[in-house]
């Protein structure tokens, strides 16, 4: 079956991503053809500026369930200096026409790739009059474009609440469940700490709204901390915990889902251990009743 492709880094798959998607999508239906996104793994940035440059809004697990649920192939290509120096007609005929059997492709405003950038919308279409080409507009977001930049400054201001407008869903964290310093359960709230992929973006550190979903399916609202623990004693690494409300299973070693809702306050070190506490216990009231992008009532 031939394929309706487009293809990139897509981080964050954000609302100018989904309208790229939502077309190829539509022409892929009308005209028999596959529709495939395909994701360039590792980042092509890290290939040439390095690892971590920028951090991850989505790692590629992330995208691949987000991209799938959408009805759409998610197909990895290898991201390589050696890649990176093809000429585009060069990868465009072997890569795309030859190997996946492409016959439509969908091009962002600004997309271009190959040796010196000089592949894009124009440039293929002149080239390959064989193949079917589409460019979409830049996507807008109450007067602003909406890019995977502008997610990134929204959440190093903790603004969840704005992230979510330009992801049309919850920024997500996910990853197992480690061992932590287990100081949690001795204080009547059991945490469960998250390790993510060590590119992974993190908000601002501080105190959230999320909702934890479990590898089972089930859904706990939960007070998660992203921070150093500063009150507790011991080492002061940054960690992700977790507090699900009312649960209290093991589940060491599960895949854990967190989406963040809402920001609740800075991290900060209490005089005491009860003050610690107390703090946590007034965090969960406040996460049991918020409702969406506003306070309950």
């Amino acid at each position: 079956m031939k394929r309706a492709v487009t293809m990139g880094n897509f981080d964050g798959c954000h609302l100018g991503h989904q309208a790229l998607f939502r077309s190829l999508k539509a022409v892929a239906e009308a005209n028999n053809l596959c529709p495939t996104v395909i994701s360039f793994e590792p980042h092509s940035n890290y290939v040439l500026r390095g690892p971590g440059n920028p951090l991850l809004l989505t790692t590629t697990e992330e995208k691949r369930e987000f991209i799938e649920s959408l009805g759409l192939e998610f197909v990895v290509l290898p991201f390589t200096r050696e890649l990176a120096k093809l000429p585009f007609d060069e990868f465009i005929r072997k890569e795309l026409i030859e190997n996946l059997n492409v016959s439509s492709m969908f091009f962002g405003h600004d997309h271009n790739f190959g040796a010196g950038g000089k592949g894009n919308y124009e440039t293929i279409t002149a080239a390959f009059p064989e193949l079917s080409t589409q460019m979409l507009s830049i996507v807008l977001h109450k007067g602003e474009r909406v890019s995977s930049s502008a997610v990134r400054t929204a959440l190093e201001m903790g603004d969840v609440e704005r992230a979510q407008t330009y992801l049309g869903r919850p920024y997500r964290l996910t990853g197992n469940v480690v061992v932590g310093k287990q100081m949690g359960r001795t204080l009547g709230f059991p945490t469960a700490n998250l390790q993510v992929n060590e590119y992974k973006f993190l908000p601002k550190g501080g105190v959230y709204v999320a909702n934890a979903r479990l590898a089972d399916g089930r859904i706990f609202r939960s007070v998660l901390n992203i921070g150093t623990q500063p009150t507790t004693p011991g080492s002061h690494f940054m960690a992700i915990e977790a507090y699900l409300l009312d649960f209290n299973e093991d589940i060491y070693g599960q895949h854990l889902v967190l989406d963040l809702m809402g920001y609740l306050r800075p991290e900060q070190k209490f005089a005491s251990i009860e003050d610690l506490v107390r703090q946590i216990g007034m965090d969960a009231d406040t996460a049991r009743n918020y409702n969406g992008n506003h306070w309950a009532e």
